[in-house]
């Protein structure tokens, strides 16, 4: 989708389109063709769905282009301007594509894209830096995830490619070895296990609403303690809401099944050791269970995630949801983690309430957070210049 706005007084003679595509390849076609070679990146930031559809639908990339007459511009007025665009209606192809409309010029994509700041990073990425390590690793890119992709057969070819091609390739190796994963559903009985803090009880909730809401499911919660006082009264709250029937007493729940699954919320897991970790109460045991689904918290520092994983590795989880992913810049550190732990990764959860969205499109979710969306615009400089190891 393209749309259309011209600028007002001084720069009427300069048009910023909006763009919405699925990819970064997708977006330079439709520039190409639509506006020309000549058309000149503004801007490109990530957009999802709204609502619901961000169960269903994959984030996306709105890039705002612009062509115009740069002759008729002063060297005063050259100073960088915010595009006003939103929610504008698109035009016909033939009103966009129409020569009257593009305007001849040469645009300078160097004057804007020369130096960009990477988030809160204090070091500059040159635009014609021919290193893809060396401009990763200044966008902030996890060192670790970083020497990882270094240690691809490919590597050799890929640092030799231009940006936006390095960047897509590295996004097809990484999907690639995150569907090679294992991929279970739940099963009829759920362990939900973590420690304390991680928003384990929160991403139940939103477990919950999803089974309701979206699965139509009659899910039951089993609350127990284990030894360790496991307090119910928001859950409890929550359960009341949604009609979910919350039990605490083993013996006193019902057989699950598929339309009817069980919910078994565990006190939260002391890191500090592995004593007490049998997982029994009530006549319930961890081996009773079909599914364990270990929650983690992905603002931790990654040598605590690690040991968490370990953790949950130890008491047999199966799966693995990461909680609090709207909190992260991005999601490099997270790569490694996921690829070595040897669990089906099942959901992510944003936002720290029980309204907040729940995803199971966690490999869409990881590579729209994983490269800083700066490296996306200095992508798109490339292929409009036609940058490539010169």
């Amino acid at each position: 989708m393209i749309a259309h706005q011209e600028m007002d007084t001084k720069e009427s003679s300069r048009k910023r389109y909006k763009i919405v595509v699925r990819s970064a390849e997708e977006a330079v076609r439709l520039i190409r063709e639509k506006l020309g070679d000549k058309a000149k990146v503004v801007s490109v930031r990530q957009v999802g769905g709204e609502g619901l559809k961000r169960f269903i639908s994959s984030p996306k990339l709105e890039v705002i282009a612009e062509v115009g007459n740069p002759d008729e511009e002063s060297e005063g007025e050259k100073t960088e301007k915010k595009p006003s665009l939103v929610d504008l209606s698109p035009p016909s192809i033939s009103s966009i594509t129409q020569s009257n409309k593009i305007p001849s010029a040469t645009t300078e994509v160097t004057e804007e894209k020369k130096l960009i700041t990477p988030g809160d990073h204090d070091t500059p990425l040159i635009a014609s830096q021919k290193s893809i390590s060396s401009l990763l690793s200044k966008a902030g890119f996890d060192n670790s995830l970083l020497s990882y992709i270094q240690s691809w057969s490919n590597w050799e070819k890929l640092k030799e490619l231009p940006l936006a091609d390095a960047l897509k390739e590295i996004t097809v190796g990484l999907s690639d070895r995150f569907r090679s994963l294992k991929s279970e559903p739940l099963g009829d009985s759920v362990a939900i296990l973590g420690s304390p803090s991680v928003g384990k009880t929160t991403t139940l909730c939103k477990l919950l609403a999803h089974e309701v809401f979206i699965g139509k499911k009659k899910p039951m919660v089993l609350k127990v303690e284990n030894g360790v006082p496991n307090p119910d009264d928001s859950l409890r709250i929550f359960c009341d809401v949604i009609g979910v029937t919350l039990y605490r007493e083993a013996h006193q729940v019902p057989s699950q099944s598929a339309n009817s699954p069980l919910y078994i919320d565990y006190p939260g897991l002391n890191l500090s050791g592995y004593d007490n970790l049998d997982g029994t109460s009530s006549n319930f045991s961890l081996t009773d269970i079909e599914s364990k689904l270990l929650v983690i918290n992905g603002a931790y520092d990654s040598a605590l995630l690690s040991r968490s994983i370990g953790l949950g590795k130890h008491l047999g989880a199966t799966h693995l949801c990461i909680s609090h992913f709207d909190e992260l810049i991005n999601a490099n550190k997270l790569w490694l983690l996921i690829l070595n732990a040897g669990l089906s990764p099942y959901c992510i959860c944003n936002g720290q309430n029980i309204t907040g969205d729940l995803t199971k499109g966690v490999l869409n979710q990881l590579i729209a957070k994983t490269f800083p969306q700066e490296l996306y615009g200095l992508g798109f400089s490339a292929y409009q210049k036609g940058l490539s190891d010169e």
